[in-house]
This record gives structure tokens, C-alpha cells and sequence, in this order.
């Protein structure tokens, strides 16, 4: 038996780790097609003969260019996070997420039996809350 069919989060979980990690798409037109994984990178680009007859060099000499400038673009984005996470602010920062997510979460405050509501008006239901705003409004308009 397939394990898929016993728990299909599984199967899910393995079809998205190939669509992040192997799988790639072509899409094609006027003798140009570009083959491309789903970080980005391309995989090729297929030139066909009859547009030029250096199709297949061009189209490994711009595949091998894309990944020249792909990886350098990366390295790029790596120095930058690598200097901004060298700040000492941002590091502590960082500390202090990490402290507070180790922390229990807050316990709601605790109201005492004699405590009295802050306002009188939370004890009031809806249809009360409503009368009392009507019977507010018709003495704030009535002593214009």
C-alpha cells in the first residue's frame, strides 16, 4: 500500500518539495524555449536551428551566463543580510525574540469577586445598551 493513501499530508508534503526542489517548467515560442526551476534559476534555453544556426551554443552560453549573474545576485543578498545582521542592534533584537518566545504566554488578568466593572454600561445587554443610547440621543437633540 502507498503511504500517500494513508496519510496524504505525505504525499502533499513530497510533491512540494519536488516542486521547490526538482520540478521545472518550459515554456516556448517562436523557435525560444526556456527551461526554469521555481527559485529562479533557468535550467536552459533552447534556441532552434532555424533562427539561427547557432541555436544550441547560444542558447548554452546565455543558460551558463544567467547562472553566472544568478549566483552572483545571490552572493550579493548574502552580504547584505550578512552586514545587517552584524549590527549588534539587530542582533539583540533577534535575543530579545528569541527570549520572549521561550517566555509562557500572559495569563489573562484575574478580576477580583468585589471588583466593579470600569464602566457601568459593560454590565448592559445589547437591547439595553441600544434603549440607553436612544434614550441619550433623544435628551441631547430634545435640549437644543
Amino acid at each position: 500500500m502507498h503511504s500517500d493513501s494513508i496519510d496524504p499530508i505525505t504525499g502533499h508534503m513530497d510533491k512540494v518539495r519536488r516542486a521547490l526542489t526538482t520540478d521545472t517548467s518550459t515554456v516556448g515560442r517562436y523557435g525560444v524555449s526556456v527551461e526554469v526551476r521555481a527559485d529562479g534559476s533557468l535550467e536552459s534555453v533552447r534556441i532552434d536551428e532555424s533562427i539561427t544556426p547557432y541555436g544550441t551554443e547560444l542558447g548554452a552560453l546565455i543558460t551558463t551566463l544567467a547562472g553566472e549573474a544568478l549566483a552572483q545576485a545571490r552572493e550579493n543578498a548574502h552580504e547584505a543580510i550578512d552586514e545587517l545582521s552584524a549590527d549588534p542592534r539587530i542582533a539583540a533584537v533577534v535575543d530579545s525574540l528569541e527570549t520572549a518566545s521561550q517566555q509562557p504566554p500572559p495569563r489573562e488578568p484575574v478580576r477580583s469577586a468585589n471588583t466593579e466593572p470600569a464602566d457601568p454600561d459593560d454590565e448592559l445587554t445589547e437591547e439595553e445598551l441600544i434603549e440607553l443610547n436612544e434614550r441619550r440621543n433623544r435628551s441631547f437633540f430634545q435640549s437644543w
